[in-house]
């Protein structure tokens, strides 16, 4: 029998990196042989991970000059360290740390890394380096030193979407030390994962950097459910140590899914009119074993960064990106409306089969000029720059018809697949982007800093479908966005602010165009935000913020012709969100986030007014910790909490709203240094086991993982 292209591929890539990893290890080993044992590379005896968290950072933005404390909005940082620990394989697994965050369910060619942030999408808000990463994929942690989320309006950062924030992944780059770490996991999830990460200095000033992944897996508690991947993200610098540097990245990612479409929705009535996921064992699976999505990414950087005088810095960053995607998925569905006492038994799920292939490009460059100037005794530190843009998509839907249905207690996932699929959309879309921006803070003796930033958007959109019929359309945005800020500094270690900002959301924003959205005007928002910062050390922050964001243009769908989308809806999401992030002690590391949010349609011709908005639960905890117990154990664990959440704000087609319940989640690990470089650490997620709905669809519910256990082995530098 042929093998799977994964299964021929990953164990050479283990045995590869691996390989490179014990070279590079043993050649510093020999080096070593004769001195004493080199200590533990434990970073909380001596000198912290300079990449943790504390107020002093600099977030990894050309436009945000200032240190995290001073930045006049909310930013979670998310180390690698913290990565590590809590053994995250998935971007969407480190974003569960911030608790502005939600998942939203998996749908039809969006198979990836698909979120909320404060109640509004945040899909095409992912940002690799500053610059967008659009593709629809699982993004894997292995080549990330930290993640950021950068909640409140960000138009200004990054033009078009942002309302709610934005996700920014920092990747690995070469430095100046030689070390070779690596990873290799277990888990009761059916988890076989290894990791690599080497770096070898080449010269003065000049090094390489790659790093490496192979997982095969699945989900706790869903048995048919399977993820395969590979990733490498090799990356070579020059001139690191003097005016003028460059680096060139590349990034390989290919995944092989049986995705999970969840369960459905259940309508029983009329004794109630709220729909709720239908109660079945969690590892029933509605699709077919002959189900796949097949992803690969491939993206190219180059950034060149220039010290043009001890005042001035020129950044240029260009990046060339390919996506490809080919899928088949059954989404489960029950459409009529359940009598009560109806034996779940009799009940048949209709699968309504997803499937297509796309084929996406993406070329930006983004030059950005950095000056520290003085102008009548007052400091400046300017930033200005342009963005040039290219997207093209080229997606082909198909429908499906003839596809049978199973039984909802007992679903048959080895039945043969008998559907036949045509195309029912062939696109060509094409996304020119071009802008221009500033941002100038001005600081104001030692207690004051003003903010001021300004952003130019031209987003040139063109749309072609040629079936069942030719359709052309095109649409143009011109748009400015803009933020200002105070930051009040009583002290050096506490900063209060005052934030304005707005962003912007073109129609044509997801990469479609239809006739009833070509000639809208972008739906629009603006936020205000007041909050305080408090580093008590360098390596700890505490920040709490009061904010209120109102997006106006809302598009709804028309009362008198559902088929046109008009602009007359208006949404806000107002609340307060506490954050504490990094080391309490030396030993005693603290992630923890705290958002109460009260997210609702303020106005609507659909009669929605007051419904809260998709995936915005009420209240949302998130707690993570560690201490060290000895030189040797470290020990922690994190709870989490999410209050119930709806997938829409309109009621289903059958007049039901739908709601999942909240949840209560628990996790624990213990890591133990066996040798001067090697650690164990065993992870247990979802300790109690407990039932929860993770991403929302107004169609489907994606059932949480139940209780999963993983051991590793970590060899570090």
């Amino acid at each position: 029998m042929m093998r799977r292209p994964v299964e021929c591929f990953a164990p050479a890539l283990m045995a590869l990196l691996l390989g490179v990893n014990i070279a590079v290890a043993q050649s510093r080993s020999d080096a070593q042989s004769k001195s004493h044992e080199a200590p533990a590379p434990h970073a909380h005896d001596s000198d912290l991970d300079p990449l943790l968290v504390n107020g002093a950072r600099t977030p990894d933005l050309p436009l945000l000059t200032q240190p995290i404390i001073d930045t006049p909005q909310t930013v979670t940082a998310i180390s690698e360290e913290v990565m590590q620990l809590q053994a995250a394989s998935d971007l969407r697994d480190v974003l569960r740390n911030d608790p502005s965050v939600s998942a939203h369910a998996d749908e039809d060619n969006a198979q990836g890394t698909n979120v909320q942030i404060r109640g509004f999408s945040a899909r095409y808000d992912m940002y690799l380096d500053g610059q967008l990463d659009f593709g629809s994929y699982y993004r894997d942690p292995f080549n990330l030193e930290e993640v950021e989320v950068l909640t409140g309006p960000s138009s200004v950062l990054f033009g078009r979407g942002s309302t709610g924030g934005v996700i920014e992944q920092v990747t690995k780059k070469p430095r100046m030390d030689e070390f070779a770490d690596g990873t290799v996991s277990l888990g009761s999830d059916r988890l076989k994962r290894v990791t690599a990460d080497v770096n070898i200095p080449v010269q003065d000033g000049a090094a390489f950097r790659i790093a490496g992944m192979a997982q095969d897996g699945g989900t706790a508690g869903r048995d048919i459910v399977r993820t395969r991947r590979v990733g490498v993200a090799p990356s070579f610098a020059v001139g690191m140590n003097s005016a003028t540097e460059l680096t060139v990245s590349y990034l390989y990612q290919r995944q092989w899914d049986r995705p999970d479409y969840g369960v459905p929705w259940a309508d029983i009535g009329p004794a109630t009119d709220i729909s709720h996921p239908a109660p079945v064992p969690l590892d029933n699976f509605y699709g077919f074993q002959s189900d796949y999505s097949h992803v690969s990414v491939n993206l190219l950087t180059v950034a060149l960064r220039s010290q043009l005088a001890e005042n001035i810095t020129l950044r240029n960053q260009i990046r060339y990106g390919v996506y490809d995607q080919n899928y088949r998925e059954a989404e489960p569905g029950i459409k009529p409306i359940v009598a009560p006492g109806t034996p779940l038994s009799a009940i048949t799920v209709t699968r309504t089969e997803r499937g297509g292939r796309a084929h996406q490009s993406f070329l930006d460059d983004q030059l950005t000029l950095t000056a520290d100037v003085e102008t009548f005794g007052v400091k400046h530190t300017v930033v200005a720059g342009t963005e040039a843009g290219r997207q093209v998509s080229k997606p082909t839907v198909l429908k499906f018809s003839g596809v049978p249905g199973t039984n909802l207690i007992a679903p048959n996932e080895d039945q043969d697949f008998s559907g036949t699929s045509t195309p029912s959309s062939i696109v060509r879309f094409v996304a020119n982007t071009e802008a221009l921006f500033a941002t100038d803070t001005v600081l104001l003796g030692e207690h004051w800093e003003l903010n001021g930033a300004a952003r130019l958007d031209r987003f040139d959109a063109d749309y072609q479908n040629r079936v069942p019929s030719l359709v052309t359309l095109e649409h143009t945005d011109v748009i400015a966005s803009w933020r200002g800020a105070v930051i009040y500094k009583p002290t050096r270690n506490v900063s209060v602010y005052g934030m304005y900002g707005t962003s912007f959301d073109p129609s044509a924003e997801g990469l479609s165009l239809s006739a009833s959205t070509a000639n809208l005007a972008p739906e629009r928002s603006h936020t205000v935000e007041t909050g305080v910062k408090w580093a008590p050390n360098n390596y700890l922050l505490l920040s709490g913020a009061v904010f209120r964001t109102v997006m106006s243009n809302l598009r709804e769908a028309s009362p008198t012709d559902p088929t046109m989308q008009i602009l007359a809806g208006t949404a806000r999401s107002q609340g307060v969100e506490l954050q504490a992030q990094g080391y309490v002690t030396r030993s005693w590391l603290v992630l923890a986030g705290f958002t109460y949010l009260d997210a609702s349609i303020l106005s609507s011709p659909n009669g929605d007014r007051g419904s809260p908005l998709q995936n915005a639960p009420r209240d949302n905890l998130r707690l993570f910790s560690t201490f060290d117990i000895s030189t040797r154990l470290t020990m922690g664990g994190g709870v989490d909490y999410t209050s119930s959440r709806v997938p829409g704000t309109v009621v289903d087609a059958n007049g039901f709203r739908q709601e999942v319940p909240g949840y209560w989640s628990a996790s624990a690990l213990a890591r133990y240094r066996v040798a001067s470089r090697i650690n164990l650490q065993l992870n247990v997620d979802n300790i109690a086991n407990k039932r929860f709905y993770d991403g929302l669809d107004d169609n489907h519910v994606n059932l949480g993982a139940g209780r999963s256990v993983r051991l590793s082995c970590i060899v570090q530098k």
